[in-house]
């Protein structure tokens, strides 16, 4: 409960002075940061046209000290009032008897004036003509009322207009503001300016906040982790600076003098190399923390603007609110330590005669590669033989290959009945840019290799890859194959100028022919088989549609148009909430997988932000949770509706309940716009992506990366808004698919 004053304390008061927002002096300004600042205080800050904000250092301008550019938010008073009376119990004087040399205290609070009272100023208020019939309020009842007591009636300022309620909103570009109903009749209506309803543009943009919310707090989560491991590099380098530093002094401790001179350089080096990777990291750090701080006060700022405003105050904030937003989403995350803390002494040439040596004696090592970035390629094996199945080729935190050799690289391979056999990696950064990893599997089947870098894994699942019979391998490209120079212990010929030398590029070149080559065309009445790539035969699932909508007899296609001449179904296993239906089988958890659907519509009426059709994949017991499915947090989703930023109806994609990727569909979005296209989906469950393609025009438009593969994947479709649009959607899959899109292997 401690904590929970404490930060109401800090919500109600000024980051400077400390005091709480009054209307007067204190007025509550919000600054670009969504940190609040007095009006006392803020004009105190002003140097040279700019304004500083007390709490987080940034610089706002201020035309010739001009504060009324920074919104008040009038909601703050109000929950100041509330707060003090019911958590502080603080005393109140009455605001009529300003003049007198002395206050009366304070009995009860107008809500029209929103002014406190004393017993006699109340017994006028309600005697005088223009305000007998106000709200008045005692004290003893606000201590219990909740907040939509303290907030008074926003009422017109214009004059003649007093007293009148703000019940609309001008949504039109030069008023974009609540207006009350004579405003509407004298003004709005006159000018042709667009008049709603205020509470329907309250909803409107309370759910668009919400949604740039939920963006912001999975952005903030990034952050904390990235924050974490940051840190934790930190921590690991010290630690490993420290134990380096205790080699060396027990590598030199037997040198005696003749290595004094060599230890002391390699220590100089070791304090600089971290001392580098100390200032990048320290520096990462920095940053992120700033940034977390930022986010921290946008979502406070905006949950609590959420909770406690009224229509009007919160529309007075919201520009404000999505400004900060939208500049805090453009802020790349830097989710991964830019450099490692893995720095070891590598003890060479410390023989007998290491007096001839002592120049060249010892080294301070590091690496430059980045974890994230680590390439690895997969080969499928002939059983018997030692090959390669694994290619790994470092990178670094720029994407640019690396031929760093001495990195601590271990690998284990898996078979189908989960027992684990240690593999040799062979260190091939120098000759062939790569390292890799060798195996010889004792029967053909399925296996699964893990790789761990420095002791990180890189995949937790694994890389899985086949053991095939020579026979079945066909024309396939022998880069599994180890030349005769690289053998089982690791021993190579690194000046052998017979052993195969290939560049990264060369390499994942020459692993794309062999994919290419090795295509058969397997068919079975369920699926079609093009190369490596099943098209599984998808029909949509009668049962489980929306009642709203309806799947035809082929199981193929469905409308958002139910008919009238089919007969009542059985609604016992209708999805209640989502408006579609799912698919008859789910996606497998290896191998590619590839379908298409064929999407077309007509707008009936005006569009504002209406969803039109959805496309995703999702676990099935998350299906019906919602009405839609894209801010399930396992679920990937392409959908169309219409954009407020680009005003016309786009193409989204949502991963994890953030919106990642829209583009325009159509040039506009009036009554009579049609549409009508096929999309393609190709499933890799081996790289765990997504991939969107438009098949009608053969090109690309996006992928889904890092895709949750731990439970099942269900295709899930959806229709929406039958009295604004008409629309359908037919799967077409299986042996109704002809042709596939190349996709590039690394887009």
């Amino acid at each position: 409960m401690a904590g929970t004053s404490n930060n109401m304390e800090q919500f109600l008061s000024c980051v400077d002075c400390k005091q709480y927002f009054d209307d007067d002096l204190h007025a509550p300004h919000v600054l670009p940061c969504l940190h609040t600042c007095c009006t006392k205080c803020l004009k105190s800050r002003i140097t040279k046209d700019e304004v500083q904000c007390p709490e987080c250092r940034e610089k706002f301008e201020a035309s010739n000290g001009d504060v009324s550019s920074f919104p008040v938010d009038t909601a703050r008073k109000h929950i100041v009032d509330c707060y003090r009376i019911q958590k502080t119990n603080a005393e109140y004087f009455c605001d009529e008897c300003g003049g007198s040399s002395k206050k009366e205290r304070a009995t009860s609070r107008c809500k029209e004036c929103d002014e406190f009272l004393c017993t006699k100023c109340t017994d006028a208020h309600q005697r005088t003509k223009l305000t007998r019939r106000h709200q008045l309020v005692s004290l003893e009842k606000l201590k219990t009322s909740p907040l939509e007591e303290f907030h008074n009636k926003q009422t017109c300022a214009i004059e003649g207009h007093e007293g009148q309620l703000f019940s609309f909103y001008c949504v039109s570009k030069s008023c974009a503001k609540p207006v009350c109903s004579v405003c509407v009749v004298r003004d709005h209506q006159q000018n042709g300016h667009e008049v709603r309803d205020i509470n329907d543009i309250y909803v409107e943009n309370k759910r668009l906040v919400e949604g740039q919310l939920l963006d912001i707090k999975h952005m903030k989560t990034s952050v904390d982790e990235a924050i974490g491991q940051t840190e934790d590099e930190i921590q690991n380098l010290y630690l490993k600076e420290s134990s380096v530093d205790e080699e060396v002094d027990a590598c030199f401790s037997m040198c005696m003098k003749t290595l004094e001179k060599r230890k002391e350089e390699l220590k100089e080096k070791l304090a600089s190399v971290s001392q580098k990777k100390k200032k990048d990291l320290d520096g990462q750090l920095d940053r992120l923390t700033k940034q977390k701080g930022q986010l921290d006060q946008a979502c406070k700022f905006t949950d609590d603007n959420l909770q406690y405003s009224n229509a009007a105050e919160f529309l007075l904030m919201k520009d404000q609110i999505l400004n900060r937003m939208s500049n805090l989403k453009g802020q790349p995350v830097e989710v991964i330590p830019h450099t490692s803390a893995d720095v070891k002494f590598q003890a060479m040439n410390m023989g007998d005669d290491f007096a001839h040596y002592c120049q060249n004696l010892g080294n301070i090592w590091t690496t430059s590669a980045s974890l994230p970035n680590t390439r690895v390629q997969v080969l499928d094996i002939v059983v018997g033989k030692e090959q390669s199945p694994l290619l790994i080729t470092l990178k670094d935190e720029n994407g640019r290959p690396l031929t760093e050799a001495g990195l601590d690289i271990k690998a284990e391979v898996i078979n189908s009945k989960n027992q684990k056999t240690p593999a040799l990696v062979l260190d091939k950064a120098r000759s062939q840019g790569c390292y890799k990893v060798v195996f010889t599997a004792p029967r053909p089947g399925e296996y699964r290799a893990l790789v761990r870098v420095m002791g990180m894994l890189l995949e937790p699942d694994g890389y899985e890859f086949k053991a095939k019979r020579q026979e079945d391998m066909g024309s396939e490209a022998s880069l599994a194959d180890l030349s005769p120079n690289e053998r089982s212990d690791g021993g190579t010929s690194e000046n052998n100028t017979h052993e195969m030398k290939y560049g990264p590029n060369e390499i994942e070149k020459l692993n794309l022919q062999a994919l290419g080559t090795s295509r058969t065309n397997p068919m079975s009445p369920k699926y079609k088989g093009i190369g490596d790539i099943i098209c599984p035969d998808i029909n949509l699932d009668h049962l489980a549609v929306h009642p709203q909508n309806e799947v035809l007899e082929d199981m193929k296609t469905m409308n958002n148009q139910k008919s009238r001449h089919r007969p009542p179904r059985n609604l016992s296993q209708a999805f209640q909430n989502f408006r579609g239906t799912i698919a008859n089988r789910s996606l497998g958890r290896t191998g590619q997988y590839y379908f298409e659907v064929s999407v077309s519509f007509f707008v009936k009426r005006s569009l504002r932000q209406d969803l039109i059709f959805e496309i995703g994949l999702c676990r099935k017991p998350d299906v019906d949770k919602h009405y839609t499915i894209d801010n399930h947090p396992f679920s990937y989703v392409v959908c169309a509706r219409k954009c407020h930023i680009c005003q016309t109806i786009c193409l989204q994609g949502w991963s994890n309940g953030q919106r990642f990727y829209h583009s325009p569909i159509t040039e506009n979005s009036p009554p009579g716009t049609s549409f009508k296209t096929t999309y393609g989906f190709l499933f890799e469950s081996r790289q765990r992506q997504w991939v969107v393609v438009d098949a009608k025009n053969r090109k690309f438009i996006l992928r889904f990366k890092n895709i949750d593969m731990n439970k099942p994947l269900w295709p899930v479709f959806g229709l929406y808004n039958p009295d604004l649009v008409n629309s359908s959607l037919t799967v077409r899959s299986g042996k109704d698919i002809s042709t596939i899109l190349e996709v590039p292997f690394d887009f």
